[in-house]
């Protein structure tokens, strides 16, 4: 006789069942580290140095030719970068200056012709009409303006390097920051490049009185304003800037004088 077969219960199945799925799942399924969310690959971003030295290569080819005073000048590696364009119209100057013919700048009429110092001395600026200062105004420095001292403003180092290029590039050059109480550091002070030739700066046909002879009297001064000029000269150009005020009466057919020390 047969044993009778034997029969499993219903709560041993299921436990069966149950860890079968589980073995299943284990054989087929990912890894906990690749059932987790993955997440966008993040941008090679270069580190400082790699920019520093991309862009020193960069600046390694770079190269500018620009007009100066004495004809074509090349700017290479960083001066190529730093040679600024100037447009004399923000600040209501002339784009250029002809020579023995009439011009209005700033509301008053202007020549530039040789100068009564001489033709070593190339061209002075004559006015075409009287300018009246009172005697107090002139020992204020409150005289009426001019015209101002135009062109492109760069940092002393700047400067520096322009001029390690190219040295003749320092004609009419003027300091910013040489007031007292300036405290900027001097690597930092600021130069206007204020060449006539480049900047239609008719300031830069003012000739000095040093070593004049006859000794010739100074009738303006420049002086250095914080801001923008005065309207309606100031809506285009609002940078610091130096104007060019008259310090004592000035007859129709005067040349303008003033004193300034080369450096």
């Amino acid at each position: 006789m047969k044993p009778p077969p034997y029969v499993l219960s219903q709560g041993v199945l299921a436990a069966i069942g149950n860890a079968l799925s589980q073995a299943f799942a284990v054989g087929i399924g990912t890894s906990h580290e690749a059932s987790q969310p993955q997440h966008e690959a993040r941008p090679c971003v270069p580190s400082v140095r790699q920019q520093s030295k991309a862009q020193r290569q960069s600046e390694g080819h770079a190269r500018t030719i620009v007009e100066g005073r004495w004809g074509m000048c090349e700017f290479t590696r960083k001066c190529a970068n730093i040679i600024q364009s100037w447009n004399p119209a923000v600040i209501r100057l002339l784009d250029s200056l002809p020579y023995d013919e009439e011009v209005v700048v700033w509301g008053r009429r202007w020549i530039v012709k040789t100068s009564t110092l001489g033709e070593r001395h190339g061209y002075g600026v004559y006015a075409c009409e009287d300018i009246i200062v009172e005697d107090l105004a002139s020992c204020r420095r409150e005289g009426p303006t001019l015209f101002p001292y135009g062109g492109p403003i760069y940092k002393r180092r700047h400067w520096n390097m322009i001029l390690t290029q190219h040295p003749e590039w320092k004609t009419f050059a003027l300091e910013m920051d040489t007031f007292a109480g300036s405290t900027r550091r001097h690597s930092d002070r600021r130069v206007i490049d204020g060449d006539p030739i480049r900047s239609g700066n008719i300031a830069g046909f003012i000739n000095n009185t040093v070593g004049t002879r006859p000794k010739r009297r100074v009738n303006c001064d420049w002086v250095f304003v914080e801001g923008p000029p005065p309207a309606p000269y100031g809506q285009t150009y609002h940078e610091d800037h130096y104007l060019v005020l008259a310090t004592r009466t000035i007859r129709s057919g005067d040349e303008l004088f003033t004193h300034y020390e080369w450096s």
